[in-house]
């Protein structure tokens, strides 16, 4: 005989099963705890992850699959959106934080792929190593322009002139998506922040009728040559995103030609110059801070699933490396990152060579290595999934209660020990209520509670199972 899995929660006051969701992203339960916390996280890594305010200062997080790396970065998200919210409501506007997703890969990578692929100049493969430090700003300037566009309270007009310039420039650049909506938010953008009114457009279309007879109409050609020159070069030297170079050259039109020649971004070769990107970031951080925002962040995450990286350790770190570079981790205060890898990549870290490591200064970085839960954090944790998925969510509900009073508290929190990681723990328990209901005969009045033979039963499998697991994954648990 049997019963079914919602008459166990039933009798535990249960509304909703606590253990059924292993993937953060997709995790009511864990949603509705940071929500009713206070947007905090219950580990010991968190203060120095999370940063005041939040997101501030660069750190980074080297974790198994399964860990909380995932949980640990919607938290962040969380008590940014809170923050920005508090700060909009109290009307201030001028303390905000941008967030930056870094974590969508594969649309830079096949554009890069593909490009660097049409170059009748090369004749050697493609691969990660070829991503440099340059291709990764450009992707993150793609994410900051994305992130920018969403903010509809954006008060361009408090911009002064060579900052507009700066954000119309970097909006034709960087702007992404079909070519429909390019050109939709450019002739927006250009009308916002370049807007001449009738009187400065009447002497403005007077000044180049006039210079244009002057020059028996070679000026109208002599502009357009070099606009769409400007736009060729952005095009063939912007490798993570596609972009018709006369769709660009009509975004730049409302730049003035002096401001375009100063960035000397007509020229050819600076396809892989750093320098550039890092006077691109710099106009982007000035430019956000200008519209009153305080900081900027960057989540990079989920490094291992690209398709042209598929979970590959040395593919992994030929595509990570190049942002490990303390010139652009530490290139501004208000600029951090928050980079949260698969663990095999700290054994780069472990191993880099003096020169790689006096790049990267990973003593500035705030590393948090190993992260790990310890059997009493997710013991509280589970507690708090029980809480929250009852009919009174106020009223706390230990895990222990769960299991028959014979098993002692320290048994259960040996197995939480061996297990460590969130994930492992919630199948764990769900195995444990499922082979319950497969087992009880009947349901009283009182609670049903997991059995001391269906505790060592399940217990007894742990090791095995989290060795295929991790064999799976072709690394190791410790």
């Amino acid at each position: 005989m049997s019963i079914a899995m919602a008459q166990f929660l039933k009798s535990h006051g249960l509304v909703r099963n606590p253990f059924i969701e292993e993937e953060a992203q997709n995790d009511k339960v864990f949603e509705d705890l940071l929500n009713q916390a206070g947007y905090t996280f219950n580990h010991q890594a968190w203060d120095k992850f999370f940063g005041d305010p939040p997101g501030r200062g660069t750190s980074m997080i080297f974790g198994v699959k399964g860990s909380g790396k995932s949980a640990l970065r919607l938290a962040l998200e969380k008590n940014i959106q809170h923050y920005n919210c508090e700060d909009q409501q109290q009307g201030q506007g001028q303390k905000r934080i941008l967030l930056l997703h870094y974590d969508d890969f594969n649309g830079f990578l096949e554009a890069f792929k593909r490009k660097r692929e049409q170059d009748r100049r090369r004749d050697e493969a493609v691969t990660l190593k070829d991503f440099g430090l340059a291709q990764h700003l450009d992707a993150i300037l793609v994410c900051g322009m994305e992130a920018l566009l969403k903010d509809t309270d954006l008060q361009l007009e408090k911009l002064e002139q060579f900052r507009r310039h700066d954000l119309m420039m970097l909006m034709a650049f960087y702007v992404s998506g079909p070519p429909d909506r390019y050109n939709r938010i450019m002739a927006s953008l250009s009308k916002r922040l370049m807007p001449q009114g009738l009187i400065g457009g009447f002497f403005s279309s007077l000044k180049e009728s006039t210079a244009a007879l002057l020059s028996l109409g070679l000026l109208p050609l002599v502009r357009s040559a070099f606009y769409g020159g400007v736009a060729r070069s952005a095009e063939r030297e912007i490798l993570v995103r596609d972009r018709n170079a006369k769709d660009v050259q009509r975004a730049l039109r409302s730049i003035p030609q002096g401001y375009l020649k100063d960035q000397d971004v007509k020229r050819a070769g600076w396809r892989d110059e750093d320098d550039v990107r890092r006077l691109f970031a710099t106009k982007f951080i000035d430019v956000v801070l200008s519209l009153g925002y305080q900081q900027i962040v960057v989540v990079m995450d989920k490094v291992d699933e690209p398709s042209l990286i598929n979970g590959d350790r040395e593919r992994m770190e030929d595509f990570v490396w190049p942002l490990w570079n303390n010139r652009i981790l530490q290139l501004h205060p208000n600029l951090s990152f928050k980079m949260l890898l698969p663990r095999q990549l700290y054994e780069a870290v472990r191993k880099a060579s003096s020169e790689k490591a006096n790049e990267a200064r990973f003593d500035k970085q705030k590393i948090i290595y190993p992260f790990r839960w310890g059997d009493k954090q997710l013991f509280d944790m589970m507690s708090a999934r029980l809480r929250i998925c009852r009919e009174d969510p106020t009223d706390p509900y230990p895990l222990d209660q769960l299991f028959a009073s014979v098993i002692p508290q320290r048994e259960i929190l040996g197995a939480l020990d061996k297990l460590r990681q969130p994930r492992f723990v919630l199948n764990y328990l769900y195995r444990l209520i499922a082979e319950t209901c497969a087992q009880a005969d009947q349901v009283d009045d009182e609670p049903v509670r997991i059995s001391h033979e269906v505790f060592y039963q399940i217990t007894a499998t742990i090791g095995e199972d989290i060795k295929q697991y991790y064999q799976t994954l072709g690394e190791s648990p410790e």
